[in-house]
Protein backbone atom coordinates (compact mmCIF):
# COMPACT_ATOMS: atom_id res chain seq x y z
CA UNK A 1 0.00 0.00 0.00
CA UNK A 2 1.31 3.13 -0.93
CA UNK A 3 0.71 6.69 0.62
CA UNK A 4 -0.98 9.48 -1.30
CA UNK A 5 -1.53 12.92 -0.90
CA UNK A 6 -5.24 14.52 -0.04
CA UNK A 7 -6.43 17.61 -1.20
CA UNK A 8 -6.17 19.12 2.31
CA UNK A 9 -2.78 18.33 1.85
CA UNK A 10 -2.86 15.31 3.84
CA UNK A 11 -2.51 11.59 3.26
CA UNK A 12 -4.07 8.95 3.19
CA UNK A 13 -3.32 5.26 2.93
CA UNK A 14 -4.40 3.40 -0.64
CA UNK A 15 -3.73 1.36 -3.49
CA UNK A 16 -3.86 3.19 -7.21
CA UNK A 17 -3.53 0.55 -9.92
CA UNK A 18 -2.42 1.60 -13.68
CA UNK A 19 -5.69 0.55 -15.04
CA UNK A 20 -7.42 2.46 -12.50
CA UNK A 21 -6.01 5.71 -13.65
CA UNK A 22 -4.78 4.82 -17.38
CA UNK A 23 -6.23 7.11 -19.83
CA UNK A 24 -8.59 8.00 -17.62
CA UNK A 25 -10.31 11.21 -18.13
CA UNK A 26 -10.68 14.02 -15.70
CA UNK A 27 -6.62 15.33 -16.24
CA UNK A 28 -7.59 18.94 -15.32
CA UNK A 29 -8.98 17.70 -12.15
CA UNK A 30 -5.23 15.79 -11.53
CA UNK A 31 -3.83 18.99 -12.54
CA UNK A 32 -5.32 21.61 -10.32
CA UNK A 33 -4.64 19.01 -7.59
CA UNK A 34 -0.66 19.48 -8.24
CA UNK A 35 -0.87 23.17 -8.56
CA UNK A 36 -2.86 23.22 -5.27
CA UNK A 37 -0.69 21.22 -3.45
CA UNK A 38 2.99 21.82 -4.41
CA UNK A 39 4.91 23.41 -1.70
CA UNK A 40 5.82 27.48 -2.03
CA UNK A 41 9.49 27.35 -3.01
CA UNK A 42 9.77 29.85 0.24
CA UNK A 43 8.74 26.72 2.21
CA UNK A 44 11.53 24.55 0.54
CA UNK A 45 14.61 24.63 3.63
CA UNK A 46 11.93 23.68 5.84
CA UNK A 47 11.08 20.03 4.19
CA UNK A 48 14.16 18.70 4.23
CA UNK A 49 15.16 17.06 7.36
CA UNK A 50 17.68 15.43 5.87
CA UNK A 51 16.05 13.30 3.32
CA UNK A 52 18.16 11.38 0.79
CA UNK A 53 19.32 12.61 -2.40
CA UNK A 54 19.03 11.51 -5.71
CA UNK A 55 21.23 10.99 -8.20
CA UNK A 56 19.31 9.67 -11.44
CA UNK A 57 21.63 8.71 -14.46
CA UNK A 58 19.30 8.20 -18.05
CA UNK A 59 21.47 6.20 -20.53
CA UNK A 60 19.68 6.36 -24.05
CA UNK A 61 18.91 3.12 -26.14
CA UNK A 62 20.68 0.97 -23.61
CA UNK A 63 19.03 -2.55 -23.73
CA UNK A 64 19.53 -5.08 -20.78
CA UNK A 65 23.43 -5.27 -22.45
CA UNK A 66 25.65 -5.34 -19.64
CA UNK A 67 28.10 -7.89 -18.21
CA UNK A 68 26.07 -7.95 -14.93
CA UNK A 69 22.78 -9.02 -17.64
CA UNK A 70 25.16 -12.46 -18.00
CA UNK A 71 25.93 -10.60 -21.55
CA UNK A 72 29.54 -12.02 -20.77
CA UNK A 73 31.02 -10.12 -23.59
CA UNK A 74 29.93 -7.01 -22.96
CA UNK A 75 32.91 -4.82 -21.10
CA UNK A 76 31.24 -2.86 -18.78
CA UNK A 77 32.66 -2.73 -15.35
CA UNK A 78 31.62 0.17 -13.43
CA UNK A 79 27.70 -0.57 -14.15
CA UNK A 80 28.64 -4.30 -13.26
CA UNK A 81 30.10 -3.11 -10.29
CA UNK A 82 26.86 -1.02 -9.20
CA UNK A 83 24.43 -4.07 -9.59
CA UNK A 84 26.68 -5.52 -6.91
CA UNK A 85 26.36 -3.04 -4.81
CA UNK A 86 22.51 -2.42 -5.64
CA UNK A 87 19.51 -3.87 -7.19
CA UNK A 88 19.59 -5.30 -10.49
CA UNK A 89 16.08 -5.35 -11.60
CA UNK A 90 15.74 -8.34 -14.75
CA UNK A 91 12.66 -7.24 -15.92
CA UNK A 92 12.18 -3.52 -16.23
CA UNK A 93 9.64 -2.65 -19.05
CA UNK A 94 9.51 0.92 -20.58
CA UNK A 95 5.84 2.38 -22.06
CA UNK A 96 6.67 3.09 -25.16
CA UNK A 97 9.90 2.04 -27.50
CA UNK A 98 10.40 5.99 -28.40
CA UNK A 99 12.86 8.64 -26.54
CA UNK A 100 9.82 10.92 -25.88
CA UNK A 101 7.34 8.71 -24.43
CA UNK A 102 9.05 6.74 -23.01
CA UNK A 103 10.55 9.47 -20.84
CA UNK A 104 7.22 11.62 -20.40
CA UNK A 105 6.42 8.06 -18.64
CA UNK A 106 8.95 7.95 -16.33
CA UNK A 107 8.56 11.73 -15.23
CA UNK A 108 5.43 12.04 -14.90
CA UNK A 109 4.62 8.66 -13.94
CA UNK A 110 1.91 7.76 -16.65
CA UNK A 111 1.33 5.99 -19.25
CA UNK A 112 1.44 8.37 -22.84
CA UNK A 113 -2.33 9.20 -23.59
CA UNK A 114 -4.74 7.35 -25.95
CA UNK A 115 -6.35 10.48 -26.77
CA UNK A 116 -3.41 12.85 -28.17
CA UNK A 117 -1.44 11.00 -31.10
CA UNK A 118 1.58 13.49 -30.30
CA UNK A 119 1.98 11.37 -26.35
CA UNK A 120 2.93 8.42 -28.96
CA UNK A 121 5.61 10.71 -30.44
CA UNK A 122 8.04 12.99 -29.37
CA UNK A 123 6.77 16.05 -28.03
CA UNK A 124 4.92 14.07 -25.64
CA UNK A 125 4.51 17.06 -22.50
CA UNK A 126 2.92 19.43 -25.46
CA UNK A 127 -0.68 16.99 -25.18
CA UNK A 128 -1.44 18.83 -21.58
CA UNK A 129 -2.64 22.55 -21.39
CA UNK A 130 -0.97 24.36 -18.40
CA UNK A 131 -3.90 23.94 -16.14
CA UNK A 132 -3.85 20.18 -16.38
CA UNK A 133 -0.71 19.25 -16.76
CA UNK A 134 0.72 16.56 -14.51
CA UNK A 135 3.76 17.42 -11.89
CA UNK A 136 6.91 16.15 -13.14
CA UNK A 137 9.49 14.25 -11.14
CA UNK A 138 11.47 17.08 -11.02
CA UNK A 139 8.32 19.54 -10.54
CA UNK A 140 7.21 17.52 -7.71
CA UNK A 141 10.91 17.37 -6.03
CA UNK A 142 11.65 20.66 -5.88
CA UNK A 143 8.57 21.70 -4.43
CA UNK A 144 9.33 19.82 -1.67
CA UNK A 145 13.01 21.02 -0.87
CA UNK A 146 14.82 19.50 -3.61
CA UNK A 147 17.27 21.06 -5.63
CA UNK A 148 17.23 19.68 -8.88
CA UNK A 149 19.47 19.98 -11.56
CA UNK A 150 19.33 18.41 -15.29
CA UNK A 151 22.58 17.50 -17.35
CA UNK A 152 21.93 15.82 -20.65
CA UNK A 153 19.54 14.14 -22.12
CA UNK A 154 16.67 13.64 -19.57
CA UNK A 155 13.81 14.90 -21.18
CA UNK A 156 13.23 14.49 -25.07
CA UNK A 157 15.32 16.83 -25.78
CA UNK A 158 19.27 16.39 -25.10
CA UNK A 159 19.41 19.30 -22.58
CA UNK A 160 16.40 20.04 -21.19
CA UNK A 161 14.98 23.28 -23.50
CA UNK A 162 12.09 22.84 -25.90
CA UNK A 163 12.74 24.23 -29.62
CA UNK A 164 14.20 21.83 -32.52
CA UNK A 165 18.19 21.87 -34.46
CA UNK A 166 17.22 24.88 -36.04
CA UNK A 167 14.43 26.97 -33.96
CA UNK A 168 16.06 26.47 -30.21
CA UNK A 169 13.66 28.15 -27.31
CA UNK A 170 14.69 29.30 -23.68
CA UNK A 171 11.60 27.07 -22.26
CA UNK A 172 11.62 23.81 -20.43
CA UNK A 173 11.10 20.45 -21.96
CA UNK A 174 8.30 19.76 -19.05
CA UNK A 175 4.36 19.95 -18.31
CA UNK A 176 3.77 23.84 -18.58
CA UNK A 177 2.78 24.50 -14.92
CA UNK A 178 6.39 25.58 -12.71
CA UNK A 179 9.74 24.98 -13.67
CA UNK A 180 11.16 21.56 -12.98
CA UNK A 181 14.60 22.28 -12.69
CA UNK A 182 16.35 24.99 -10.69
CA UNK A 183 19.41 24.61 -13.23
CA UNK A 184 19.88 23.34 -16.72
CA UNK A 185 23.27 22.75 -17.71
CA UNK A 186 24.17 20.61 -20.30
CA UNK A 187 27.87 21.42 -21.94
CA UNK A 188 27.92 21.37 -26.17
CA UNK A 189 31.56 21.80 -26.40
CA UNK A 190 32.99 21.85 -29.86
CA UNK A 191 29.49 20.93 -31.38
CA UNK A 192 28.10 24.49 -30.31
CA UNK A 193 24.67 22.84 -29.12
CA UNK A 194 23.07 20.00 -27.72
CA UNK A 195 21.07 18.84 -30.93
CA UNK A 196 24.47 18.72 -32.79
CA UNK A 197 26.18 16.98 -29.87
CA UNK A 198 23.85 14.30 -29.54
CA UNK A 199 24.43 13.36 -33.10
CA UNK A 200 27.85 14.09 -32.48
CA UNK A 201 31.02 12.83 -34.67
CA UNK A 202 34.41 13.35 -33.52
CA UNK A 203 35.58 17.25 -34.46
CA UNK A 204 32.46 18.62 -34.00
CA UNK A 205 31.05 17.72 -37.04
CA UNK A 206 27.28 16.05 -36.58
CA UNK A 207 24.71 14.36 -38.25
CA UNK A 208 23.42 14.76 -41.47
CA UNK A 209 20.16 13.07 -42.47
CA UNK A 210 21.17 10.45 -45.01
CA UNK A 211 24.76 10.99 -45.33
CA UNK A 212 27.03 10.76 -42.43
CA UNK A 213 27.42 6.83 -41.41
CA UNK A 214 25.90 5.07 -38.74
CA UNK A 215 29.22 4.20 -36.83
CA UNK A 216 32.74 5.95 -36.30
CA UNK A 217 35.59 5.24 -34.43
CA UNK A 218 37.85 8.30 -33.64
CA UNK A 219 40.96 8.31 -32.40
CA UNK A 220 40.11 10.68 -29.72
CA UNK A 221 40.25 10.79 -25.77
CA UNK A 222 37.09 10.64 -23.94
CA UNK A 223 36.16 14.25 -24.19
CA UNK A 224 36.50 13.84 -28.00
CA UNK A 225 32.54 12.91 -27.84
CA UNK A 226 30.16 14.56 -26.14
CA UNK A 227 29.45 11.96 -23.15
CA UNK A 228 32.93 12.96 -21.92
CA UNK A 229 31.70 16.66 -21.13
CA UNK A 230 28.60 15.37 -19.78
CA UNK A 231 30.27 13.20 -16.96
CA UNK A 232 32.62 16.54 -16.16
CA UNK A 233 29.61 18.47 -16.13
CA UNK A 234 27.86 16.27 -13.71
CA UNK A 235 30.59 15.50 -11.40
CA UNK A 236 31.27 19.31 -11.28
CA UNK A 237 27.55 19.87 -10.02
CA UNK A 238 28.16 17.07 -7.42
CA UNK A 239 30.88 18.95 -6.02
CA UNK A 240 28.60 22.02 -5.44
CA UNK A 241 25.72 20.32 -4.25
CA UNK A 242 27.42 18.39 -1.60
CA UNK A 243 28.26 21.80 -0.27
CA UNK A 244 24.20 23.13 0.17
CA UNK A 245 22.14 21.98 3.25
CA UNK A 246 19.31 20.98 0.97
CA UNK A 247 19.17 17.75 -0.77
CA UNK A 248 19.79 17.52 -4.38
CA UNK A 249 17.52 15.70 -7.52
CA UNK A 250 20.38 16.01 -10.07
CA UNK A 251 19.84 13.69 -13.23
CA UNK A 252 22.69 13.09 -15.83
CA UNK A 253 21.72 12.11 -18.90
CA UNK A 254 23.86 10.51 -21.27
CA UNK A 255 23.60 10.17 -25.37
CA UNK A 256 25.38 6.70 -25.94
CA UNK A 257 24.70 4.19 -26.89
CA UNK A 258 22.22 5.86 -29.46
CA UNK A 259 23.38 6.09 -32.78
CA UNK A 260 25.38 7.09 -34.43
CA UNK A 261 27.44 4.30 -32.99
CA UNK A 262 30.30 6.58 -32.31
CA UNK A 263 33.18 6.61 -29.68
CA UNK A 264 36.94 6.52 -29.41
CA UNK A 265 38.90 3.75 -30.88
CA UNK A 266 39.56 2.46 -27.63
CA UNK A 267 36.58 1.07 -26.76
CA UNK A 268 36.15 -0.27 -30.59
CA UNK A 269 39.44 -2.06 -29.62
CA UNK A 270 37.70 -4.00 -26.58
CA UNK A 271 36.01 -6.19 -28.99
CA UNK A 272 36.73 -9.08 -31.24
CA UNK A 273 34.04 -8.58 -34.51
CA UNK A 274 34.67 -11.34 -36.20
CA UNK A 275 33.70 -13.21 -32.40
CA UNK A 276 30.61 -11.30 -31.81
CA UNK A 277 27.61 -13.49 -32.64
CA UNK A 278 24.18 -12.77 -34.70
CA UNK A 279 21.12 -13.26 -33.10
CA UNK A 280 19.70 -16.58 -33.83
CA UNK A 281 15.72 -15.42 -34.72
CA UNK A 282 16.11 -12.93 -36.87
CA UNK A 283 12.59 -14.06 -38.56
CA UNK A 284 9.17 -12.55 -38.06
CA UNK A 285 7.69 -14.40 -35.42
CA UNK A 286 5.55 -17.23 -36.60
CA UNK A 287 1.62 -16.30 -37.47
CA UNK A 288 2.16 -12.66 -37.48
CA UNK A 289 1.63 -10.36 -40.10
CA UNK A 290 4.84 -8.14 -39.73
CA UNK A 291 3.06 -5.45 -42.12
CA UNK A 292 1.68 -4.90 -38.92
CA UNK A 293 3.78 -5.29 -35.97
CA UNK A 294 6.95 -4.59 -37.73
CA UNK A 295 7.38 -1.72 -39.74
CA UNK A 296 10.14 0.03 -37.61
CA UNK A 297 13.80 0.79 -39.06
CA UNK A 298 13.69 4.32 -40.26
CA UNK A 299 15.66 5.95 -37.59
CA UNK A 300 18.62 3.20 -38.32
CA UNK A 301 18.06 3.42 -42.84
CA UNK A 302 16.52 6.62 -43.26
CA UNK A 303 19.10 8.96 -41.28
CA UNK A 304 22.24 7.24 -42.01
CA UNK A 305 23.94 6.20 -45.10
CA UNK A 306 24.48 2.58 -45.18
CA UNK A 307 26.71 2.62 -48.90
CA UNK A 308 24.19 0.25 -49.93
CA UNK A 309 24.32 -2.41 -47.32
CA UNK A 310 22.05 -4.70 -45.78
CA UNK A 311 22.66 -6.06 -42.40
CA UNK A 312 19.56 -8.35 -42.81
CA UNK A 313 21.42 -9.83 -45.74
CA UNK A 314 25.40 -8.96 -45.60
CA UNK A 315 26.53 -10.13 -42.04
CA UNK A 316 29.80 -8.54 -41.98
CA UNK A 317 27.88 -5.00 -42.21
CA UNK A 318 25.51 -6.59 -39.26
CA UNK A 319 28.38 -7.18 -37.05
CA UNK A 320 29.91 -3.84 -38.11
CA UNK A 321 27.07 -1.96 -36.63
CA UNK A 322 26.38 -4.61 -33.46
CA UNK A 323 30.28 -3.61 -32.84
CA UNK A 324 29.50 -0.09 -32.65
CA UNK A 325 26.59 -0.36 -30.23
CA UNK A 326 28.62 -2.40 -27.94
CA UNK A 327 31.68 -0.48 -28.03
CA UNK A 328 29.70 3.02 -27.26
CA UNK A 329 28.12 1.19 -24.74
CA UNK A 330 31.66 0.38 -22.94
CA UNK A 331 32.08 3.89 -23.76
CA UNK A 332 28.98 5.34 -21.76
CA UNK A 333 29.72 2.57 -19.18
CA UNK A 334 33.27 4.70 -18.24
CA UNK A 335 32.08 7.91 -17.99
CA UNK A 336 28.89 6.79 -15.62
CA UNK A 337 31.49 5.11 -13.68
CA UNK A 338 33.97 8.59 -13.22
CA UNK A 339 30.63 9.86 -11.84
CA UNK A 340 29.63 7.10 -9.55
CA UNK A 341 33.36 7.53 -8.33
CA UNK A 342 32.84 11.11 -7.80
CA UNK A 343 29.80 10.22 -5.72
CA UNK A 344 32.21 8.14 -3.28
CA UNK A 345 35.13 10.46 -3.37
CA UNK A 346 32.52 13.20 -2.25
CA UNK A 347 31.24 11.31 0.61
CA UNK A 348 27.66 11.41 -0.88
CA UNK A 349 27.28 7.30 -0.60
CA UNK A 350 25.50 7.06 2.58
CA UNK A 351 22.92 9.79 2.01
CA UNK A 352 22.25 9.36 -2.07
CA UNK A 353 20.03 7.01 -4.01
CA UNK A 354 21.09 6.62 -7.41
CA UNK A 355 19.14 4.95 -10.41
CA UNK A 356 20.56 3.47 -13.58
CA UNK A 357 18.11 4.25 -16.17
CA UNK A 358 17.56 2.77 -19.77
CA UNK A 359 14.67 4.75 -21.66
CA UNK A 360 14.07 1.30 -23.76
CA UNK A 361 15.75 -1.33 -25.79
CA UNK A 362 17.07 -1.62 -29.59
CA UNK A 363 17.10 -4.45 -31.51
CA UNK A 364 20.33 -5.50 -33.05
CA UNK A 365 19.21 -8.06 -35.76
CA UNK A 366 16.22 -9.57 -33.58
CA UNK A 367 12.93 -10.51 -36.06
CA UNK A 368 15.40 -8.91 -38.61
CA UNK A 369 14.93 -5.10 -36.85
CA UNK A 370 17.33 -2.23 -36.38
CA UNK A 371 16.22 0.26 -33.96
CA UNK A 372 13.37 0.25 -30.98
CA UNK A 373 9.87 1.01 -32.65
CA UNK A 374 8.26 -2.04 -31.58
CA UNK A 375 6.08 -3.55 -29.20
CA UNK A 376 8.58 -7.05 -28.34
CA UNK A 377 10.90 -7.55 -25.51
CA UNK A 378 14.18 -6.02 -27.45
CA UNK A 379 12.68 -2.84 -27.62
CA UNK A 380 10.59 -2.43 -24.21
CA UNK A 381 12.73 -4.63 -21.66
CA UNK A 382 15.80 -1.79 -20.64
CA UNK A 383 18.59 -1.82 -18.41
CA UNK A 384 17.44 -0.81 -14.71
CA UNK A 385 19.83 -0.78 -11.84
CA UNK A 386 19.06 1.02 -8.21
CA UNK A 387 21.02 1.75 -5.19
CA UNK A 388 19.99 3.40 -1.77
CA UNK A 389 21.89 3.98 1.60
CA UNK A 390 19.93 1.03 3.46
CA UNK A 391 19.60 -1.74 1.11
CA UNK A 392 18.99 -5.11 2.00
CA UNK A 393 21.05 -7.75 0.29
CA UNK A 394 22.65 -5.62 -2.14
CA UNK A 395 23.92 -7.38 -5.50
CA UNK A 396 21.21 -9.43 -5.56
CA UNK A 397 19.09 -9.52 -8.59
CA UNK A 398 14.61 -9.24 -8.49
CA UNK A 399 12.83 -11.07 -11.55
CA UNK A 400 9.74 -9.09 -10.43
CA UNK A 401 8.43 -7.19 -13.62
CA UNK A 402 8.37 -3.63 -13.21
CA UNK A 403 7.78 -0.78 -14.86
CA UNK A 404 9.18 3.02 -15.62
CA UNK A 405 6.23 5.15 -13.91
CA UNK A 406 6.62 2.70 -10.85
CA UNK A 407 9.62 4.93 -10.41
CA UNK A 408 8.56 8.10 -9.78
CA UNK A 409 6.04 6.82 -6.43
CA UNK A 410 8.95 4.71 -5.94
CA UNK A 411 11.14 7.62 -5.20
CA UNK A 412 8.76 9.75 -3.10
CA UNK A 413 8.17 7.10 -1.00
CA UNK A 414 11.80 6.62 -0.64
CA UNK A 415 12.81 10.80 -0.16
CA UNK A 416 9.36 10.85 2.39
CA UNK A 417 7.30 13.25 0.32
CA UNK A 418 3.52 12.63 -0.69
CA UNK A 419 3.41 10.91 -4.22
CA UNK A 420 0.52 12.81 -6.57
CA UNK A 421 -2.51 11.26 -6.59
CA UNK A 422 -2.28 11.04 -11.04
CA UNK A 423 0.85 8.53 -10.43
CA UNK A 424 -0.56 5.36 -12.37
CA UNK A 425 2.82 3.03 -11.34
CA UNK A 426 3.11 1.42 -8.14
CA UNK A 427 6.31 1.76 -5.71
CA UNK A 428 8.37 -1.47 -5.90
CA UNK A 429 10.59 0.14 -2.60
CA UNK A 430 9.58 -3.76 -1.16
CA UNK A 431 12.08 -4.96 -3.71
CA UNK A 432 14.61 -2.69 -2.29
CA UNK A 433 14.43 -4.39 1.10
CA UNK A 434 13.42 -7.68 -0.29
CA UNK A 435 14.31 -8.72 -4.27
CA UNK A 436 11.78 -11.72 -3.54
CA UNK A 437 8.58 -9.04 -2.27
CA UNK A 438 5.58 -9.23 -4.32
CA UNK A 439 4.59 -6.96 -6.93
CA UNK A 440 2.50 -7.92 -8.59
CA UNK A 441 1.01 -5.08 -11.33
CA UNK A 442 1.75 -5.67 -15.29
CA UNK A 443 3.68 -3.92 -17.08
CA UNK A 444 2.02 -2.19 -20.09
CA UNK A 445 3.64 -0.37 -23.41
CA UNK A 446 1.75 0.83 -26.23
CA UNK A 447 3.14 2.17 -29.89
CA UNK A 448 1.47 3.56 -33.16
CA UNK A 449 2.82 2.30 -36.65
CA UNK A 450 1.16 2.21 -40.44
CA UNK A 451 -1.91 3.47 -38.78
CA UNK A 452 -2.56 0.91 -36.24
CA UNK A 453 -2.34 1.47 -32.35
CA UNK A 454 -0.62 -1.59 -30.36
CA UNK A 455 -1.43 -2.01 -26.93
CA UNK A 456 1.00 -4.71 -25.00
CA UNK A 457 0.90 -6.61 -21.39
CA UNK A 458 4.12 -7.88 -20.10
CA UNK A 459 3.00 -10.30 -17.03
CA UNK A 460 5.21 -12.65 -15.28
CA UNK A 461 5.11 -15.35 -18.01
CA UNK A 462 3.37 -13.61 -21.20
CA UNK A 463 3.44 -10.79 -23.28
CA UNK A 464 -0.10 -10.34 -25.26
CA UNK A 465 0.03 -7.11 -28.14
CA UNK A 466 -3.28 -6.22 -29.50
CA UNK A 467 -3.11 -4.03 -32.86
CA UNK A 468 -6.24 -2.07 -33.94
CA UNK A 469 -6.54 0.60 -36.56
CA UNK A 470 -6.08 3.93 -35.01
CA UNK A 471 -9.48 5.33 -36.47
CA UNK A 472 -11.24 2.17 -35.87
CA UNK A 473 -10.20 1.03 -31.74
CA UNK A 474 -12.86 -1.58 -31.51
CA UNK A 475 -12.06 -3.97 -34.40
CA UNK A 476 -8.60 -5.83 -33.47
CA UNK A 477 -6.47 -6.35 -37.05
CA UNK A 478 -3.91 -9.05 -35.02
CA UNK A 479 -3.33 -10.39 -31.58
CA UNK A 480 -0.16 -11.80 -30.42
CA UNK A 481 0.66 -13.95 -27.75
CA UNK A 482 4.40 -14.93 -26.35
CA UNK A 483 4.98 -17.89 -23.33
CA UNK A 484 8.52 -16.61 -22.38
CA UNK A 485 8.68 -19.58 -20.36
CA UNK A 486 9.06 -22.07 -23.33
CA UNK A 487 9.96 -18.71 -26.08
CA UNK A 488 11.76 -16.07 -24.63
CA UNK A 489 12.65 -14.49 -27.93
CA UNK A 490 8.90 -14.36 -29.14
CA UNK A 491 8.99 -16.58 -32.22
CA UNK A 492 6.03 -17.94 -31.78
CA UNK A 493 2.59 -16.17 -31.78
CA UNK A 494 0.19 -18.99 -29.52
CA UNK A 495 -2.77 -16.48 -29.29
CA UNK A 496 -5.45 -18.82 -31.41
CA UNK A 497 -4.30 -22.03 -29.27
CA UNK A 498 -4.48 -20.67 -26.02
CA UNK A 499 -7.92 -18.55 -26.02
CA UNK A 500 -8.07 -18.88 -22.73
CA UNK A 501 -4.70 -16.95 -22.05
CA UNK A 502 -5.31 -14.70 -24.73
CA UNK A 503 -9.02 -13.78 -23.31
CA UNK A 504 -7.51 -13.06 -19.71
CA UNK A 505 -4.72 -10.86 -20.59
CA UNK A 506 -6.66 -8.87 -22.92
CA UNK A 507 -8.73 -7.81 -19.90
CA UNK A 508 -5.61 -6.67 -18.67
CA UNK A 509 -5.61 -3.85 -21.39
CA UNK A 510 -7.62 -1.02 -21.90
Amino acid sequence: MRQTATADGGSTTGRVTRREFLWRGGAAAFGAWALGNALPLNTRAAANQQRPNVLFICVDDLRPELGAYGRNYMVTPHMDRFAEEGRLFQRHYVQAPSCGPSRYALLTGRHPVREHPVSFRNAAFDLYEESVAPQSMSEHFRAHGYHTTLIGKVTHTPDGRRGGQDVRENREDNPPQTPGWDVLDTPAGIWNDAWSAFFAYAGGKTRTRGETPPVEAADVDDHGYPDGLIADAAIGHLERVAQQEEPFFLAAGFYKPHLPFASPQSYWDRYDRDAIELPEHREAPANVDGDISLRAGGEMFGNYDHEGRDPNEDDDHARRLIHGYRAAVSYVDQQVGRVLEAVDDLGLRDNTIVVIWGDHGFHLGEHGMWGKHTLHEESLRAAFLMRTPEMAEPGVTTNRVTASVDIYPTLAELCGIPAPQHLEGSSFAPLLHDPGASHEDPALGMWRTGGNEGMTVRTDRYRLVRWTPQDDPDTIVQIELYDHNNDPGETMNIASEHPEITERLLEKLP
